[in-house]
């Protein structure tokens, strides 16, 4: 017998040698009560001592009997017909009636303990059996006798209680689902719990506490384990400044770092605490969990990290717009300077230089813009491996005869949505980066492969969306990142080169140009042991559109009218000034009211409107649309230092919008100018319009 068995049975004959008390008792309460008082009072002091006899039995879920061999006389406690489903009105007990109401499995086996019992004379012990009632439930039941012995002989009765463990089987279950319930959700939400003991100086850990710790199971839990293995550093912190670590001085709640003693690894709790108290208020001890925070902690630093890097974009793209400007009146005199300047001057040599300069701040802008999401991008449907076969060539003197470079494009990979020039511009740039990691030779691979992130893959690629992608992956076999770098690496003007040998910008573009078309980009690296970036492309459905032929066009010019709106003065008189040395006509205005005011009192027509995108009052497409309200619509090139996605729906390149990209050189503009007009004149010829309809009355200006 078990010894929780054993303390059942212990109790259970306590509790029956105290009801066979409370029966003899009662036996000479009721014969005290009939002496007393035999007209009838005697039958009241009985009832009522039954009734509390029974109350006491219903409240223990408990009956009894007393079985007398002689007569084969059966008494049943009224406790004990509930338990059996007999009604005591009808049905009389008997040895009979008991072995009837057990369940069928289990009746062979009690009815042998009960004559095993009479023939030994003595008690049956603690049997558990199974009660079934007329209505089919089933009770779980235990019975427990003990004999009478009156003299020397054999016993002539048997004393039993029969216990209702129904209920306290179904509260156990129910203990046990909770408890199993409560450690599913602490294993699910890495939550760990503890308990400590004032008085025994004990701590209890969960088992999920001992996983979060990695503290092997068997290893019996100490408070000196417990904080050895918080991190050195935080036990300040955590024991409240305590010189010594007491178990009731952890300050709740506070965040620490622990270091398993298993591996090493380092994880981030929460821990937390309350202290127990008596009924008389005194301190018995605390109770507390531990949160493991690792992942969250991470995932913080990452959006702290994006968070930190679109600041720096929308810096970078507000500097760009300004250097831009400055950049297109750089140029523009430069050129009208050159036109008027002889070739034999010297001055040309110094314009040169102008010219040169301008160009390497005008790429500066450029990584910045990309960085920054701003550029202008021209993206179309490609094969990822045809791009890459194509600029190849390209790479292989670019990182050196002692660099080996392979490519390794996948089977069937799917097409991708990207601007050409930029994946040029991704490839190249990582080509550097790794070439720069490796200056003694290594291995450079650059891979393609089709994946399909799916909805468990969320820690792994938290920024990207379930769905099918394009992996193209970059991997060296340099010095790799260092960890206490690792947070900078797409950090615009971060370099770890000597000043004059890098700007700092090849993968902070890198990083722009995958953002920019919907991709995702990140890197794994040690020290020593090379660096790998994996770069994810959204799959698009279609087959890949060839690249047109561009051939130069012709600069021409011509006699229309044109308004142009600049709100940047040197910008404004540089436009003017080109397209009027194209033999244009021009109207300029700073914003656009001004436009408006300028449209409504210009007698003749306005064939092109120039417009900047971000005008102090307005911005172009709205410029535009009070335009077309006020005279008729017209054609538009819109320019700007910068591009935001607000601004237009979809691509700015889809055929609808022409859009010249600051800086540019009066030539520049002129071409531009004649493409749109002369797209605008073909467009009308198309329809069959003529000319465009007589201007409106009044001018409507902008609101």
């Amino acid at each position: 017998m078990s010894a929780a068995a054993s303390r059942e049975l212990d109790s259970l004959r306590a509790r029956v040698a105290e009801l066979e008390q409370a029966l003899s008792d009662a036996h000479a309460s009721r014969q005290r009560a009939s002496a007393a008082d035999p007209s009838g009072a005697r039958g009241l002091a009985s009832i009522g001592w039954e009734a509390q006899l029974d109350e006491a039995e219903r409240a223990a879920q408990m009956g009894n009997w007393l079985w007398e061999l002689g007569s084969n006389h059966v008494t049943w406690s009224r406790q004990l017909f509930r338990i059996l489903g007999y009604d005591p009105a009808t049905d009389r007990p008997s040895p009979e009636a008991f072995l009837a109401a057990i369940h069928p499995d289990d009746r062979e086996r009690m009815h042998a303990g009960l004559r095993l019992a009479i023939e030994t004379g003595e008690g049956s012990g603690a049997s558990a059996f199974r009660v079934r009632h007329r209505d089919g439930a089933v009770r779980e039941c235990l019975l427990s006798s003990l004999p009478v012995i009156e003299g020397a002989g054999p016993p002539t009765r048997f004393f039993g209680a029969i216990v209702d463990l129904t209920e306290r089987r179904r509260a156990e279950q129910e203990l046990r689902r909770s408890e199993r319930m409560l450690k599913e959700a602490q294993r699910i939400a890495l939550v760990g719990s503890w308990s400590y003991d004032l008085e025994s100086r004990t701590i209890r850990w969960s088992d999920e506490l001992y996983q979060l710790l990695g503290v092997d199971p068997s290893v019996r839990p100490t408070f000196e384990l417990f904080a050895g293995l918080i991190h050195p550093e935080d036990r300040h912190r955590v024991f409240g400044g305590a010189e010594s670590a007491s178990p009731l001085g952890i300050a709740s709640p506070v965040e620490c770092r622990v270091v398993r003693p298993s591996t090493g690894e380092l994880r981030h709790m929460q821990m937390a605490a309350q202290l127990l108290t008596d009924d008389a208020g005194a301190i018995t001890g605390l109770v507390g969990t531990s949160l493991d925070i690792t992942e969250r902690r991470r995932l913080e630093e990452q959006l702290l990290h994006s968070q930190k890097l679109e600041a720096i974009g929308r810096l970078a793209g507000g500097v760009a717009h300004d250097f831009n400007n400055m950049l297109t009146a750089i140029f523009g005199h430069r050129e009208l300077a050159v036109r008027k300047v002889p070739t034999s001057s010297p001055v040309l040599d110094h314009l040169t230089q102008i010219g040169t300069a301008a160009e390497r701040a005008a790429a500066l802008t450029r990584q910045l813009l990309t960085f920054a999401r701003k550029q202008l991008i021209q993206p179309t449907v490609v094969d990822p491996n045809a791009l890459i076969l194509g600029v190849e060539p390209l790479l292989r003197p670019l990182v050196g005869e002692d660099v080996e470079l392979a490519v390794l494009p996948g089977s069937q990979i799917w097409p991708i949505h990207i601007d050409r020039g930029q994946f040029e511009q991704l490839l190249m740039n990582l080509a550097v980066n790794a070439r720069d990691a490796m200056p003694a030779g290594g291995r450079l691979t650059i891979e393609t492969a089709n994946t399909t992130i799916g909805a468990g893959d969320a820690e792994r690629t938290p920024e990207l969306d379930p769905g099918d992608y394009v992996e193209l992956t970059v991997t060296d076999t340099g010095q790799g990142i260092e960890d206490a770098i690792r947070q900078y690496v797409f950090e615009p003007f971060f370099t770890t080169k000597e000043p004059g040998k890098g700007s700092g910008l090849g993968l902070a573009t890198c990083h722009g140009i995958v953002k920019q078309h919907g991709g995702h980009i990140w890197f794994s690296s040690a020290a020593g042991q090379g660096t790998r970036f994996t770069i994810c492309f959204p799959r698009v459905r279609g087959a890949p559109s060839e690249q047109p032929a561009r051939a130069p066009s012709a600069v021409a010019g011509g006699g229309e009218t044109v308004l142009v709106v600049e709100d940047e003065a040197q910008v404004r008189d540089l436009s003017v000034a080109a397209l009027r040395s194209f033999g244009y006509s021009v109207l300029a205005a700073r914003n656009g009211k001004e436009a408006v005011a300028l449209a409504a009192t210009h007698p003749g027509a306005i064939h092109l409107l120039v417009s900047d995108v971000v005008l102090p009052d307005a911005r172009g497409p709205a410029l535009a649309a009070a335009l077309a309200r006020a005279r008729a619509p017209l054609p538009v090139l819109y320019a700007s230092g910068y591009t935001e996605d607000s601004l237009f729906p979809g691509d700015l390149l889809d055929g609808s919008v022409h859009f010249l990209a600051k800086p540019y050189t009066p030539t520049q503009l002129a071409r531009a100018v004649r493409a749109v007009l002369d797209a605008s004149a073909q467009a009308r010829r198309a329809k069959g319009s003529g000319d465009a309809p007589p201007p409106a009355s009044t001018a409507e200006r902008l609101q």
